[in-house]
């Protein structure tokens, strides 16, 4: 569980940016194992979703309005993939250098 002191004033970007764990993360550690999936902004604009669901409805809006920016990425949200890389770890803790996370799951 996740118990931040400043829960008034952070985001859940910046705590899974910094792969932030309270006053417990010696006990149950940080965000990098509660995260299902993430979507993500890079530098240059694509917007990436890591094991994340998008609707029918989401899908058809990136693909008409920025066909070029979208990257695909596996769609789904089991708990142990290990196929390939899992590029959300790469993201969790990279402190925004990487790209910036607009959504969590």
């Amino acid at each position: 569980p996740l118990d931040i002191g400043s829960k008034g004033s952070c985001q859940i970007g910046g705590n899974v940016s910094t792969n932030a764990g309270g006053q417990y993360f010696f006990r149950f550690g940080g965000l990098h194992g509660t995260v299902m999936g993430l979507e993500v902004v890079l530098p240059d604009g694509r917007v990436m979703h890591l094991n994340m669901e998008m609707n029918d409805e989401q899908q058809q809006d990136e693909a008409i309005t920025t066909p070029q920016l979208v990257q695909p990425c596996s769609s789904t949200s089991h708990r142990k993939d290990n196929t390939g890389y899992d590029l959300k770890h790469l993201f969790i803790g990279a402190e925004g250098t990487l790209g910036i996370v607009t959504k969590v799951a």
